[in-house]
């Protein structure tokens, strides 16, 4: 009984130390591949735990190589814009200026009771009263209200242009991310002629965001990054 509990105790602790190594997003909003590796960790642990008659390091091992080639994976898919597509995928838009994107449900399998229950988690019930709705590639949606039904703010008193502008990351890491900069309006061109201007060449450009009413930001890469 003490022996089961000891390894219950170090098992526990081991767990605890992978979830932490591997960052935060494993506690909050997991991609596909970070909820395998959990799963595989927890049935691991679980087998040591409930049969004494195996080696402790039979559940640890295991666990360790699971946490470094997740750690690894995440370094691969930082780097390499094709591998992070095909692990994680590419955020959906479902909604777009207030017209269902029927094609982008039926590739992610989603049904109309399904939308309408995510528009009702943010407080939504017309979906002609959004802009934009985008299913990230955590499976969480994102959404875009129309100007005309933004919550009034004190700067905006006595003031609506009636524009609605989608504001989307169309550079990351010196690479533009074609799909959102053709959604916000930015070609590559449009984007190299904006950097040019600023005297920033794409290499050097870390973030750089911007809407469809033409606004932007760039921030540049610092240290050693690349």
């Amino acid at each position: 009984m003490f022996v089961s509990l000891i390894r219950t105790v170090i098992l526990y602790a081991i767990v605890i130390f992978a979830v932490r190594v591997m960052g935060k997003r494993q506690i909050k909003e997991m991609q596909a591949s970070e909820i395998v590796v959990t799963l595989m960790i927890s049935n691991i642990a679980a087998m040591p735990m409930q049969e004494v008659g195996i080696s402790i390091f039979t559940g640890i091992i295991p666990i360790l190589t699971l946490v470094v080639t997740e750690i690894a994976m995440s370094y691969i898919m930082l780097k390499y814009r094709p591998f992070r597509q095909l692990i994680s995928g590419m955020p959906v838009v479902v909604i777009e200026k207030g017209k269902v994107n029927q094609a982008a449900m039926r590739s992610l399998r989603l049904s109309n009771e399904d939308l309408f229950e995510e528009l009702r988690k943010k407080d939504i019930f017309d979906p002609s009263k959004v802009e934009y709705a985008i299913f990230e590639t955590d499976g969480v949606m994102s959404v875009l209200l129309k100007s005309g039904e933004l919550p009034l703010t004190a700067s905006q008193a006595g003031k609506d242009d009636g524009k609605d502008c989608l504001n989307a990351l169309i550079v990351s890491d010196g690479e533009i991310e074609t799909e959102a900069a053709k959604l916000t309006g930015w070609t590559a061109d449009r984007i190299k002629k904006t950097l040019k201007s600023q005297s920033v060449r794409l290499s050097d450009v870390f973030i750089m965001y911007g809407d469809s009413g033409g606004k932007f930001k760039i921030i540049k890469k610092v240290g050693n990054a690349k």
